[in-house]
C-alpha cells in the first residue's frame, strides 16, 4: 500500500514534491495503489516512484517527470500527460485509453499489453519502446517517432500514423486495419505474418527497404485503396503471388476506392435494412447492416473506461453512413448517437457522410423537432414503394447509390443528388 504521507505531498503539487526531494535525496516516493484520480499535478517530479496499481484517471500531469516509474498496470484513462517524461517507465498492461500524450517522451518505456485506444500521441517519442500487444485502436500517432520500437502483435485498427517515423520498428504479427499511413517512413522496419487490411500506402515511404522475416497478408482492399502504387518488391517480399503484382498495374490511377458504407437501423427496421443492403450491393455499393442488435449499450460506450467491456466490438469505421429513419429509430438513443457522430465526421472531414433513408413518412410529415431539423439539413431518400411501385423505388434507390458513390464537400452545402 502507498505511503499516505507521500500521497498527500503529491496532491499538494509540484513545489511541495520538489521540497521533499531536496530533503530526501536518493529516495523515491511510495504511491503504490494510491487514488489520484483527477489530481492536478502538472510538472510534478515523481521520477523513480512506485505508482503500481494506482488510479490516475483524468489526472492532469502535463510536463510531469515520470521517468523510471513503476506504473504497471496503472489506470490512466483520459489522463493529461502532454509533454510528460515517461522514458524507461514500466507501463505493462496500463489503461491509457483516451489519454493525451501529445509530445510525451516514452522512449525505452515498457508498454507491453497496454491499452492506448483513442489516445493522442501526436509528436510523441516512442523510440525503443516495447509496444508489443498494445491496442492502438483509433490512436493518433501523427508525427510520432517509433524508431526501433517493438510492436509485435500490436493492434493498429484505425490508427493515424501520418508522417510518423517507423524506421527499424518491428511489426511482426501486427495487424493494420484502415490505418492512415500517408508520409509514414517504413525504412528498415520489420514485418512478418503482418496483416495490412484496408490500408492506403500512397504516400508511405521506405517500403522497398522493409525487412521481411516471414510472409505477410495484404488485402485486395489495400491494393485498391493504394491505387496500384505499392512497390512490387514489397508485394513480392510479402509473399503475394506474381498474378496479384500484375493485377495491381490494372488498377493504377483508376477510380477512387468507394470506401465502406454501413446502414444503421433500429431492431424493428432490420428486415428493411437487409433488403436495402442487398439492393445497394447489386448496384456495386460496398455496404453492411449495422443494426441496434449488433452492439451493446450506448451508455456503456459513452462512459467506458476499459477495453475489457468490448466497446470496440460495436465501433464501425465508415466512409458513408445510411440511417433508416422511422419513428422508432428517431426515439432510439443509439440511432441518435449515430446521426450526431456522422454529422461531426462531416464537419471534421468536410465530406458529406450522412444519408437519411425513410421507408415511411416519418421525416417528410412528422411535426417532431428532430425530424423537421433533419429534413431541413439533409436530402431525404424516400424508399416507400418497393412492393407497390417498384419503378419509383428503383429511381430512389439509384439516386441513393449515385450519392453514395460521390465524394461531395460539406462546405458546398446540401448535395443536389438529382443533378448526379
Amino acid at each position: 500500500m502507498a505511503n499516505m504521507d507521500h500521497v498527500q505531498l503529491v496532491k499538494r503539487g509540484r513545489d511541495t514534491v520538489a521540497r521533499w526531494r531536496e530533503e530526501h535525496p536518493g529516495e523515491n516516493m511510495d504511491l503504490n495503489a494510491s487514488y489520484l484520480s483527477f489530481a492536478r499535478i502538472a510538472q510534478v517530479d515523481l521520477r523513480g516512484a512506485d505508482i503500481r496499481d494506482s488510479d490516475l484517471m483524468g489526472a492532469m500531469m502535463a510536463r510531469a517527470n515520470l521517468s523510471n516509474c513503476r506504473m504497471n498496470p496503472c489506470h490512466l484513462y483520459r489522463a493529461n500527460l502532454t509533454q510528460a517524461d515517461l522514458s524507461r517507465a514500466l507501463l505493462n498492461g496500463a489503461n491509457l485509453r483516451g489519454a493525451n500524450l501529445t509530445g510525451a517522451d516514452l522512449s525505452d518505456a515498457d508498454l507491453d499489453r497496454a491499452i492506448l485506444s483513442d489516445a493522442n500521441l501526436t509528436g510523441a517519442n516512442l523510440t525503443g519502446a516495447n509496444l508489443a500487444r498494445v491496442n492502438f485502436a483509433g490512436a493518433n500517432l501523427t508525427d510520432a517517432n517509433l524508431t526501433g520500437a517493438n510492436l509485435n502483435r500490436a493492434a493498429l485498427n484505425r490508427v493515424n500514423m501520418a508522417n510518423s517515423t517507423l524506421r527499424s520498428a518491428d511489426f511482426y504479427e501486427a495487424v493494420f486495419n484502415n490505418a492512415v499511413l500517408t508520409g509514414a517512413d517504413f525504412d528498415g522496419s520489420i514485418i512478418g505474418y503482418t496483416v495490412f487490411q484496408n490500408c492506403d500506402f500512397r504516400g508511405a515511404v521506405g517500403l522497398e527497404n522493409v525487412r521481411h522475416d516471414a510472409p505477410s497478408t495484404i488485402g485486395v482492399d489495400t491494393l485498391y485503396r493504394s491505387g496500384g502504387h505499392i512497390a512490387d518488391a514489397f508485394l513480392r517480399s510479402s509473399g503475394l503471388p506474381e498474378a496479384l503484382c500484375g493485377f495491381q498495374k490494372t488498377i493504377l490511377d483508376g477510380p477512387d476506392f468507394p470506401g465502406d458504407c454501413f446502414i444503421s437501423c433500429a431492431s424493428d427496421d432490420t428486415p428493411f435494412a437487409q433488403t436495402l443492403m442487398a439492393d445497394l450491393q447489386e448496384k456495386g455499393i460496398r455496404c453492411w447492416v449495422f443494426s441496434e442488435d449488433a452492439r451493446g449499450s450506448a451508455l456503456v460506450e459513452r462512459h467506458s473506461t476499459s477495453d475489457q467491456e468490448e466497446v470496440e466490438r460495436w465501433v464501425r469505421d465508415y466512409d458513408k453512413l445510411v440511417v433508416v429513419c422511422t419513428e422508432a429509430a428517431l426515439e432510439n438513443e443509439t440511432l441518435r448517437n449515430d446521426i450526431i457522430q456522422a454529422q461531426e465526421m462531416q464537419q471534421n472531414k468536410d465530406q458529406w457522410t450522412l444519408f437519411l433513408v425513410t421507408p415511411d413518412s416519418t421525416l417528410t410529415q412528422s411535426r417532431a423537432r428532430l425530424a423537421r431539423t433533419l429534413s431541413s439539413e439533409h436530402v431525404i431518400f424516400e424508399l416507400q414503394q418497393r412492393e407497390s411501385d417498384p419503378e419509383e423505388y428503383q429511381k430512389g434507390l439509384t439516386r441513393l447509390a449515385d450519392g453514395l458513390r460521390e465524394n461531395q464537400p460539406r462546405a458546398a452545402g446540401i448535395p443536389k443528388y438529382d443533378d448526379l
